[in-house]
């Protein structure tokens, strides 16, 4: 189906006049700024002209419109006039003429004035030119529309295209127009001949019209590069933003992983954790009814009982006051460490609470060997400092609620498991009965491990745990400060834990004297002196048999137990904390240490293979020594 409607650009004169301006010098007309007209196909030019008079004033009878061709070199000039007849036809019909063949004696050709000092080119106007004319007819009306006076030389040239590159020739002033193949549409392009001596940087037309399209090609340049630039820094831009929403997206699902982490981990303490309610018919059933028989201390704190519950062994703890047995459990249920007693469960009606059973009492009997027990070899002795350490640290390290101080640090308040790892107990319970102008209960036997400033003042801090702690590692030692001067400290060393490593011996013993110092601010700090000593021993490998427990059965070495689960390891990893934990244990996305509560250095995790093989070793001669048993 042919087009309804055309579209015709129409230039005047005026337009003309936009030549210099904007950077354009070429040609007459930009036609791609120049807007265009709709035009019903069936319209006649001569109606089309009316349209124009409505649009510029211009009244019918002075317009003479004139066909525009685009010619080879991809210029676009005047043509030819419109005929009477072909201003009668439809505008589909007219575009359709073919181009016109030329045979005019007279051609109409345009000037443009070029001023060499200015550096400018205008448009000045145009002019019919006869074929048989030579150019230098036509000179005196060149300089009369330049202003030129008549003794002034001009030079013309032809402007013949600009695409891909400059060609602009002289014409030569003898010469006829039609020698010089002037037709309608040429662009003359003339200016004045300037003096040898005073040139200016473009002198002539050729010079700047080359001058401008170099100018343009830069132009060009420029504009891509910024294109290019542009994409590039929009590129950079998506992919910041690209970048942005992935650590947005990273964030919100680290965020998200490290809730369903604490959410597991919540809910693997509650299951594993869990307080359970016992009831007063449950502890009396367990322990006979509270015999005598059953008890197994009278403390200040409370009687204690052992009892079996659901088939396993547990200590039973009748508080002595109300007070303390809120206090026990509002420390032991929110408090958790490998060397602080688990907490199983309470019986608010009887305020008791149970424990887990430690087989190897207290560390005041195992020092003096009660009961004729064994006597605790050096390894075990070392590894027992550095655990109590490790569970004052975690205690002074909290930050919710605060830091713990324990305040009565005895050795009769560390218990001692079946695998010769502690655990303290009566955790934070002391303030109860350390109050300003009251005389403790027990006070001979809490003076030696008491702090002396606390006498002064009345005051309890993480330095009075400090004085306490120093007292265990004399009493392990037999007391030997009193010798290190002497340098003698050979000679005290309690021969029955074995053969002491002698520098290990004499670290310990300054330890204990520089703990035990009467002023608080010569005492060390926990963190950055005395974890740096006992830290060291607790990493040698325990070459110390294997105790038998009451029962009979052998347990198994303590550095096979993973300080978190209890339980023998299976995949032993070392954390960056020096310690060596069960591998899905120790992967709980959690940074502080298990042992101190410090944040960790990092959060790698080294396979601890010499100890996984003990570990296989160990139980492969369990597993032949229950065969031979069962045979």
């Amino acid at each position: 189906m042919p087009p309804t409607h055309r579209i015709i650009k129409v230039a005047r004169t005026e337009d003309f006049s936009t030549i210099g301006k904007h950077g354009r010098y070429f040609d007459l007309v930009d036609f791609s700024v120049i807007e265009g007209f709709k035009v019903p196909a069936d319209m006649t030019i001569c109606s089309f002209k009316e349209r124009l008079t409505e649009e510029f004033g211009t009244p019918v009878q002075c317009q003479r419109l004139w066909w525009w061709a685009r010619r080879q070199n991809n210029t676009c000039r005047v043509d030819r006039p419109l005929t009477t007849e072909e201003e009668k036809q439809p505008v589909v019909q007219a575009l359709a003429i073919p181009k016109w063949s030329n045979r005019d004696d007279y051609q109409l050709v345009f000037l443009k004035l070029y001023d060499p000092e200015k550096a400018r080119l205008r448009y000045v106007g145009s002019l019919y030119v006869k074929n048989s004319w030579t150019v230098s007819c036509v000179l005196q009306t060149l300089r009369s529309l330049a202003g030129f006076r008549g003794s002034d030389r001009i030079e013309l040239y032809k402007e013949i295209k600009f695409d891909p590159w400059v060609l602009c020739e002289a014409i030569d002033l003898h010469c006829t127009f039609s020698a010089s193949e002037i037709v309608t549409g040429e662009i003359i392009c003339y200016q004045k001949i300037l003096k040898p001596d005073d040139l200016p940087k473009y002198p002539s037309v050729p010079s700047f019209l080359q001058h401008i399209c170099d100018q343009k090609e830069e132009e060009m340049k420029r504009h891509i590069l910024e294109e290019k630039i542009a994409g590039l820094e929009h590129q950079a831009s998506t992919d910041r933003l690209q970048k942005e929403v992935t650590l947005i997206a990273y964030d919100q699902m680290k965020h998200e992983r490290d809730n369903a982490l604490r959410q597991v981990n919540e809910l693997r303490d509650q299951s594993t954790h869990a307080i359970l309610k016992f009831s007063r018919c449950d502890l009396e059933q367990a322990t006979e009814h509270f015999n005598n028989a059953c008890k197994v201390g009278d403390t200040e704190y409370g009687r204690t009982y052992k009892a079996i519950i659901h088939d396993t062994d547990v200590a039973i703890k009748l508080s002595s006051t109300e007070s303390l047995f809120q206090q026990e459990v509002t420390v032991l249920g929110q408090w958790r460490h490998p060397n602080i007693i688990t907490f199983i469960g309470v019986c608010s009606r009887t305020s008791a609470l149970v424990y887990e059973w430690l087989p190897n009492g207290n560390l005041e009997d195992r020092i003096v060997c009660a009961n004729n027990s064994t006597p605790l070899p050096w390894q075990n002795r070392t590894q027992i400092i550095g655990e109590i350490c490790c569970a004052l640290l975690f205690l002074h390290s909290n930050k919710k609620p605060g830091a713990l101080i324990h305040g009565d640090l005895r050795p009769c308040n560390i218990l001692i498991d079946g695998s010769y790892r502690i655990r303290l107990c009566n955790v934070g319970l002391s303030n109860l009965f350390l109050q300003p102008g009251k005389c403790p209960p027990n006070l001979m036997e809490r003076l030696p491990y008491m702090d002396p400033e606390f006498i002064t003042t009345g005051e309890l801090t993480t330095l009075s745990d400090v004085y306490s702690f120093g007292m265990p590692p004399l009493n392990l030692s037999k007391k030997v400060a009193a010798e290190l001067e002497g340098d003698s400290l050979h000679k005290l060393i309690d021969k029955s834990a074995g053969d002491w490593p002698y520098k290990e011996a004499k670290r310990l013993a300054v330890l204990g004297v520089r703990c035990a110092e009467l002023a608080r601010e010569k005492r060390p700090d926990l963190l950055n002196d005395v974890w740096r000593v006992v830290k060291p021993l607790m990493r040698k490998p325990s070459s110390c048999p294997y105790f038998p427990q009451a029962s009979g059965e052998v347990c198994a070495p303590a550095p096979f137990i993973c300080p978190i689960l209890m339980e023998i390891m299976k995949d032993p990893q070392v954390a960056s904390d020096g310690f060596t934990y069960e591998g899905e244990a120790i992967r709980s996305g959690n940074n502080r240490s298990p042992m101190t509560n410090l944040v960790l250095p990092d959060l790698n995790l080294v396979p601890n293979r010499v100890l996984r093989s003990s570990i296989h070793e160990y139980l492969r001669q369990q597993r032949q020594q229950q065969q031979q048993d069962d045979s």
